[in-house]
């Protein structure tokens, strides 16, 4: 190989070793994922409804990495979950743990969602819950939400109430509560649950 050539392969090694040192600890959203244990409807409301957590099985694992698929330390409220049509309680949902040692690059969401959706001219169906990490969307999970809350105000009130009634006996995601097939399916078993919590405006 002449003394050029060789030249142009260590500077060409140069660059790539100076831009993995650049990316180093910056979270690339290819090398990096989410998993829910399982997907389908999480019940949320301003007073706390399901869980992620066994026995409700919403438990999700995130994995941060750089470009090379080094693990990531980000503080826990660096890592949230986002949707267009739910509007959280204050704080929104964060995750359960920062990245850092002794599990570095890896954090779990196991905690108790709050708040409520905007169902007006949405159909809860048609969501997927985003986890973000430092502005990176890391996954889009099929993982739904539906709540008493239907107007998002953050509490459950008559407001709501009206809005229940429009899907009372007809078919409506974001009030099928205990997920019910058939039509309809937003039954008395929904009006049970919603009932449970009306009047409930109680965000942590």
């Amino acid at each position: 190989m002449t003394s050029r050539k060789m030249l142009a392969l260590m500077a060409g090694l140069a660059v790539l070793a100076i831009a993995s040192i650049a990316n180093a600890g910056i979270v690339d959203p290819a090398n990096s994922s989410a998993t829910v244990a399982t997907t389908g409807y999480m019940t949320i409301a301003p007073g706390g409804a399901d869980s992620f957590v066994i026995p409700v099985n919403h438990r999700i694992d995130v994995y941060v990495n750089d470009s090379g698929n080094n693990p990531v330390e980000i503080i826990a409220s660096d890592i949230w979950l986002d949707d267009p049509i739910i509007n959280w309680c204050a704080g929104g949902v964060i995750a359960d743990s920062s990245t850092f040692a002794p599990d570095p690059g890896h954090t779990t969401f196991t905690g108790t969602p709050r708040g409520g959706v905007f169902a007006t001219g949405n159909d809860c169906g048609n969501i997927s819950i985003d986890v973000i990490a430092i502005g990176n969307v890391i996954e889009s999970l099929d993982l739904k939400a539906n709540s008493p809350d239907l107007n998002g105000s953050g509490q459950v009130t008559v407001a709501d109430f009206g809005l229940f009634a429009g899907y009372f006996q007809g078919n409506g995601n974001c009030a099928n509560y205990n997920e019910s097939a058939g039509s309809p399916n937003v039954t008395v078993a929904d009006f049970g649950i919603f009932a449970g919590f009306f009047n409930v405006s109680s965000c942590p």
